[in-house]
């Protein structure tokens, strides 16, 4: 396999010449330029940004590892990434990893051969190890990931556990005492930290944790949809559901009112994300706002501080974005609470 030196040596022209010529600079003379091009096809020679050579060459590319595209919440997000990256000159390559381990090396072992100067991965499935290697190879940016002692992973992420804990003094402050909980998938720390701060906000309000007030989702409307089925059959039904998610708590009060029960009069219905497909349904979604295109813009900002300024270097490489409550229809008084706000 043909090297830049052959390149070099077969043009009869420096290193630098041909490392110009590939990374598009116009100090080159036309004849020398022309002499590499020659070169290049006569020995099969194919660029490639990540060769030891030209390792500290910059491409312009990053790569986006998205979780899934069918969630509203990653467009928003990913928009932040691209209208930033775009100020800044770069091309963000979009890969959809569907939460599969698997799929999501691949995507990323295809972003490295292409050269991109760095990765932003969203709710990662691979491990601290292999994110560990993976951050030795190329800059990189975490989302949502759980910061250990001395983490070195670069990290931005939305403080979830705030937010639950928003949306539940809500609900206990307008009189819920039954209060059930759609939890997401596991595999990400917000989702695995979700029912931990469920459970510590009903004990802070000296409430009874319930089990059968806990179901598990996949973030998807139908399984919002198929949990509050499962709370509607019970003998004590709950007066508010708390979803992990909009689209599930839209799931939800579709299910309810199926059964012809009434939201909020009869049961509250509350979600986390402010997509706005929340303003859509009917009642309009009580939800919890998370800055999704802010942590996207943020996340680039942050990877560009580690292509820059080097890995591992200055502050601020573990941010925080927080949360707020947005209350809209789904959610009012438990019944014969109406002074609940008094407690």
């Amino acid at each position: 396999m043909a090297t830049v030196k052959d390149v070099a040596r077969e043009a009869g022209v420096s290193l630098g010449t041909v490392s110009n010529v590939l990374n598009g600079k116009g100090s080159v003379k036309p004849r020398n330029r022309e002499k590499v091009y020659e070169a290049m096809k006569k020995l099969g020679f194919h660029y490639n940004m990540t060769a030891s050579a030209l390792r500290t060459k910059t491409t312009k590319n990053i790569g986006l590892i998205l979780p899934t595209i069918i969630n509203p919440f990653y467009p928003d997000l990913a928009r932040g990434v691209e209208d930033e990256a775009r100020k800044a000159g770069f091309t963000v390559f979009l890969c959809n990893s569907d939460r599969d381990k698997d799929k999501e090396q691949e995507y990323i072992e295809a972003l490295l051969s292409k050269g991109v100067d760095g990765i932003i991965l969203l709710k990662p499935q691979s491990g601290r190890e292999q994110l560990t290697m993976l951050y030795e190879r190329t800059a990189l940016v975490v989302e949502d990931w759980e910061n250990g002692d001395g983490d070195l992973l670069p990290s931005v992420n939305i403080d979830g556990a705030m937010g639950i804990i928003q949306g539940m003094n809500t609900l206990v402050q307008y009189g819920h005492r039954r209060i059930a909980f759609i939890a997401g998938l596991t595999e990400s720390y917000s989702g695995r930290s979700g029912i931990n701060v469920y459970k510590e906000s009903l004990e802070a309000w000296k409430i009874p944790f319930r089990q059968e007030y806990i179901a598990f989702g996949d973030y998807s409307w139908k399984s919002g949809l198929s949990a509050a089925k499962k709370f509607l059959e019970l003998d004590e039904p709950p007066t508010a559901i708390f979803a992990s998610n909009d689209m599930m708590a839209i799931g939800a009060i579709k299910a309810i009112q199926s059964r012809g029960i009434q939201v909020p009069d009869a049961m509250s219905v509350m979600g986390i994300d402010d997509i706005e497909m929340g303003l859509l349904c009917t009642p309009a979604l009580t939800t919890i706002h998370q800055p999704k295109y802010e942590v996207g813009a943020e996340a680039f900002r942050l990877l560009m501080r580690e292509i820059k300024e080097g890995k591992g270097r200055g502050d601020n490489r573990q941010v925080t974005l927080g949360t707020r409550i947005v209350m809209r229809d789904s959610v009012t008084y438990a019944r014969g609470c109406r002074d609940a706000w008094s407690i």
